[in-house]
């Protein structure tokens, strides 16, 4: 039968896409041996984020929600895309950190005068040996100057943002007014662009292969956060001779600006739909 296997597997497109379904809500479907999305009827019980993926699959077109363009108008130019990567370990790589401290160790960011028209990338990679927190917030505050939406794709940026409020005081008006102008793509996908092949998920790893497929990470030393995470701490226990890491750094650095460049992307295609 059908689950001899493993649940799903072979069926595309199965109910298990719909994000949070219920068990009661499965069992409904299990029941009338409905398994794949094109199949659960239109007025079956779901919540509004479920209709919007059964509509984008059940259609094989994206689901545009209206607010889509206000939203996207909403964007104050020029545009800073912004991009951390962190660096987490169990034994602290300084002093005075606690095991598990998430600490943001670089940024990408990528200034755009309006859609299509790059301005400028800053960056800022910490020097391994030592804990550059301070330098990187106060780099990041001079990168951003005053003015213009800063994009972001998840909450992952405003909470490292809020870290560094609670460690440099003095900062926190200038790193408040930073958080004030974030705006989460991630978040306006969510409740306004659902694409067949997200397949019910919304984090840059699904919507940047379905909206620009020709993006890619192939060919790159380092091409995910964990690595990127791994390598840095790597260096600052001091695992790596100069040269091979001047060559982590650049890699590193590559792979930060490209996941920018990833939102700048996911943002062009978004713009086209509306």
């Amino acid at each position: 039968g059908i689950f001899k296997d493993c649940l799903g597997s072979g069926i595309e497109n199965h109910i298990f896409l719909i994000p949070r379904l219920s068990q009661k809500k499965f069992d409904k479907l299990d029941a009338e041996g409905i398994y794949k999305i094109e199949d659960v009827p239109d007025g079956f019980d779901l919540t509004d984020n479920q209709k919007k993926v059964h509509y984008a699959i059940k259609n094989n077109a994206p689901y545009i929600d209206e607010g889509l363009k206000s939203e996207l108008n909403n964007i104050k130019w020029p545009a800073y895309y912004l991009d951390f990567e962190t660096c987490i370990t169990a034994i602290p790589l300084y002093a005075d950190i606690a095991p598990h401290t998430q600490i943001p160790t670089q940024y990408s960011i990528h200034k755009y005068e309006s859609i299509g028209s790059e301005t400028g990338h800053f960056e800022y990679i910490a020097d391994p040996a030592k804990d550059c927190r301070r330098e990187l917030a106060e780099k990041l505050i001079t990168d951003l100057n005053s003015e213009g939406s800063i994009i972001v794709y998840s909450s992952f940026e405003n909470t490292r943002i809020k870290q560094l409020i609670e460690l440099f005081p003095d900062l926190a008006d200038q790193l408040k007014k930073v958080q004030e102008r974030l705006v989460d793509l991630e978040k306006i996908i969510k409740e306004k662009f659902i694409h067949p092949k997200f397949e019910g998920k919304t984090s840059i790893k699904k919507t940047l292969p379905a909206l620009a497929p020709e993006f890619t990470y192939e060919g790159m030393e380092i091409a995910d956060g964990f690595t990127a995470s791994a390598y840095f701490a790597y260096m600052a226990q001091g695992k790596f001779d100069k040269d091979r890491m001047d060559s982590i750094i650049g890699n590193l650095l590559e792979y930060c600006k490209l996941d920018t460049l990833g939102m700048v992307k996911v943002h062009e295609r978004l713009a086209e739909n509306v």
